[in-house]
């Protein structure tokens, strides 16, 4: 599915009702040759809508028409997205507002200026088209500012536009009061939102010593954004731009404070952890980052906004297949929260990752003399190979994507080359001090294969060698001694190295 950035979004609206109704949005699209429209809901997805209750492929029949009904408690926002043939040179973004009991005709034509859109039905009234300057502001060609005065003059600027376009659209189309009140939220969140996301992207592309020159001007930008708003409103969540300020703030705020541990590290385990740097990072590094978000959720949130940020942590650990304390800090949760839809929407995820730590190391789990540690350069590594086709992954225990394509993968193209006399090597990456850790994560993903765990000097040379720029690294060690990276991309196109695999096992 194509994905879509919008920087000013409408919002669902949290208004309680006394059983749930249904709404159902018909689509009809003409002068498309697309089998397929594409309807994302932003308050189901979270971050990275791991139960994939956020997004709904909607078939279009011959007349390019199709429909879609949800259950509803509450007002929603829902996106649609519909290309006008497959080579995605022309496509359909738009933002919808559902309530229960709507029942939404939406008509576009790609042969006619702005797509020819019609929107009739009951709630056509929060439904009608919006003007272009409120979906998107680009804000690209900022990207090597070294001070953030330009961009807060264009978000600014937005922000006025925005606000008037509000002020016209509500005196023309006469909107619902949750339409109203999920807008003024939004007006409110924009600018936060907006240059929070900004700021924190920008530290990858403007000049790293120039930033971090000017770094307490972009601060400064994001505490006076900050000072006229509530970080933690159970009242915004009606607002989907809150809701994405509270995603982004969850993930940078632990990105800061990994940056704190090495920069401050005396303030941050005493504020943190409350105890000093050597106990402090004994406790940080078996867990950076979901203990650490939980306790970001506890510092500055409260409430429902609290239970979302919670949504939120059990979302992207889900996603990124990191199971460390998640059973411990649902159970939390849990007592917390305990009539929370997340409890049921969650559980049987958490249910399985409880299961699967209670699977111990075995005699197919082989660890090198000394974990490997003693092993100083790749040839050390292709010693012990020699003669054999082995598929060498270069991961980490803290790495998500490395995690989430051992999940996707492993078993996989071990079930294939079952009987094949592929063998599997596991190199950890920056694990030195995580060795519990490490051997946990071995039995959780069942890595039956040969296990090394990589001192910084072996990694170094490794990499620099196969031209590895990143974990996961894939590589193939042949018999006769030589090796080549995998083909297979990220995610993994794993058909690819299958094929290369193959290859190698060929060789005589």
């Amino acid at each position: 599915m194509k994905k879509f950035f919008l920087c000013f979004i409408l919002a669902g609206i949290f208004v309680q009702v006394s059983s749930a109704q249904t709404a159902t949005l018909h689509i009809n699209i003409a002068n498309t040759t697309s089998t397929d429209c594409y309807l994302w809901i932003p308050y189901y997805s979270f971050s990275r809508d791991f139960l994939q209750k956020g997004e709904i492929t909607l078939a279009l029949d011959k007349q390019k028409t199709g429909s879609y009904t949800i259950s509803l408690t509450q007002p929603v926002f829902i996106n649609l997205y519909c290309d006008a043939d497959s080579t995605h040179t022309k496509s359909l973004n738009y933002h919808f507002f559902l309530s229960p009991g709507d029942d939404v005709f939406f008509k576009a034509d790609f042969n006619q200026k702005d797509n020819g859109i019609v929107v009739t039905g009951k709630g056509s009234n929060n439904n009608q088209p919006l003007a272009g300057n409120l979906i998107d502001i680009d804000l690209n060609k900022f990207n090597k500012d070294t001070l953030p005065n330009q961009v807060v003059a264009v978000i600014n600027k937005q922000y006025n536009l925005n606000k008037k376009a509000f002020d016209t659209y509500s005196m023309k189309y006469k909107p619902s009061a949750a339409f109203i009140k999920s807008w003024q939220y939004n007006l409110q969140y924009y600018a936060p939102d907006v240059y929070y996301d900004f700021k924190e992207q920008a530290k990858y592309y403007v000049d790293k010593d120039a930033y971090h020159r000017n770094v307490a001007s972009w601060n400064r930008a994001t505490d006076s954004l900050f000072s006229a708003i509530k970080l933690s409103n159970d009242d915004a969540l009606i607002a989907d731009q809150y809701l994405g300020l509270l995603r982004n703030f969850l993930l940078r705020e632990k990105e800061r404070l990994w940056s704190a541990s090495n920069e401050t590290p005396d303030d941050f385990y005493k504020q943190w952890y409350n105890t000093n740097v050597e106990e402090g990072k004994k406790l940080f590094s078996d867990d950076m980052t979901n203990l650490l978000q939980e306790k970001i959720i506890h510092k500055y949130f409260t409430g429902k906004a609290a239970e979302y940020e919670y949504g939120v942590l059990f979302d992207g650990s889900l996603e990124e297949r990191n199971p460390v304390n998640l059973v411990q800090i649902f159970e939390r949760f849990k007592k917390q929260y305990p009539g929370s839809k997340y409890v049921e929407w969650f559980g049987p995820s958490i249910d399985s990752i409880a299961k699967r730590q209670q699977q111990t190391l075995s005699n197919e789990m082989v660890f090198v003399t000394d974990n490997g540690t003693k092993l100083n350069s790749f040839e050390d590594v292709l010693a012990i190979t020699k003669g054999k086709t082995v598929l060498l992954d270069m991961w980490g225990t803290w790495c998500g994507p490395c995690r989430s394509e051992i999940e996707k993968n492993s078993h996989a193209i071990k079930a294939y080359f079952k009987g094949k006399d592929l063998d599997y090597l596991y190199i950890a990456n920056y694990d030195s001090t995580n060795e519990k850790k490490w051997k946990e994560l071995i039995a959780y993903f069942d890595l039956k294969g040969t296990h090394i765990l990589s001192n910084e000097k072996l990694s170094t040379d490794i990499m620099g060698k196969v031209k590895g720029r990143g974990y996961p690294t894939y590589v193939i060690l042949k018999k006769d001694g030589t090796y080549e990276q995998s083909k297979a991309g990220f995610p993994m196109k794993r058909e690819v190295l299958i094929k290369q695999l193959e290859e190698a096992l060929a060789m005589k």
